[in-house]
């Protein structure tokens, strides 16, 4: 039991470990929150997120209570994975590599998480009006896109955008490059540049209205919170029905808007590569 305690330690680590590097989730939203996730059905308390208010000196002070505004985040969601291996030993030596069963798994896991985040976009506060994208047209609207945010004044520095494939290509036949995060643990992949006054990152979680129409989120740091907690990582040996041995996890979570007024959805429509 001693052997298998350990793996199912691994297995955690390794979920954690993914989504570090690669959960957007992880790097788009506030974290910071206060209490213990148990099990679904939970609920933590977001603190930090009153703003202190400036008042002109008069010789005496009042002090605010800003915490009295501490949202509370529900745990909601709930995933699990469950697979059969033939040969433990060879699923324990394959954890963290590359395309394996356990990397296969927490990457799923991970791509759940930033679906359900990305697709809160209805309650953004602020709206782009749908618009077609190309090469002459793209650095305007992630322009316009950022000068919504600077007019509910979110600093420079404090903000991102998300946006799918077709939006980076077409930044960079605008002539925008982009470097490659290389994660927490020198494993991300996730495509971004602050040249525009934004961390940009590139996902295919986006909502998507159609073929071609996703529904974009920019917004502030501080715009959705985010928690998450590995529950169970279990390994299960001779099953009922075969000589197999089961491997499962779960990952509860929760996500919503805290500042709808620094959050952003553009209806973004992928047009040509042309470049006028």
């Amino acid at each position: 039991m001693s052997n298998y305690n350990s793996i199912e330690k691994v297995i955690a680590a390794e979920i954690l470990r993914t989504n570090e590097d690669n959960l957007i989730a992880n790097r788009i939203c506030n974290t910071v929150y206060s209490g213990e996730i148990k099990n679904r059905g939970d609920s933590v308390t977001l603190i930090g997120l009153n703003e202190p208010s400036v008042t002109d000196y008069t010789g005496s002070l009042t002090y605010e209570e800003i915490e009295d505004s501490a949202v509370v985040l529900p745990i909601d969601q709930d995933k699990v994975f469950a697979f059969k291996v033939h040969d433990l030993e060879a699923l324990r030596s394959g954890i963290g590599i590359k395309d394996s069963q356990m990397s296969r798994a927490s990457h799923n896991l991970k791509l759940e998480v930033d679906k359900y985040v990305l697709g809160l976009y209805a309650q953004a506060g602020q709206s782009y009006s749908e618009t077609t994208v190309t090469p002459s047209n793209v650095l305007q609207i992630i322009a316009e896109i950022k000068q919504k945010l600077e007019e509910v004044n979110v600093p420079d520095g404090r903000t991102f955008m998300v946006v799918p494939p077709f939006v980076k290509t077409k930044l960079m036949l605008a002539g925008i490059k982009f470097s490659i995060n290389q994660g927490v643990n020198g494993t991300g992949a996730i495509g971004f540049t602050d040249e525009l006054g934004f961390d940009m990152f590139v996902s295919n979680q986006l909502s998507i209205v159609s073929s071609t129409k996703y529904q974009c989120l920019a917004g502030s740091y501080s715009a959705i919170a985010y928690a998450e907690q590995v529950l169970d990582t279990q390994v299960i040996d001779r099953m009922e029905s075969s000589f197999d041995t089961a491997v499962r996890g779960r990952l509860v979570f929760g996500a919503k808007v805290v500042k709808p007024s620094e959050l952003v959805c553009a209806s973004l429509v992928n047009g040509s590569n042309a470049i006028a």
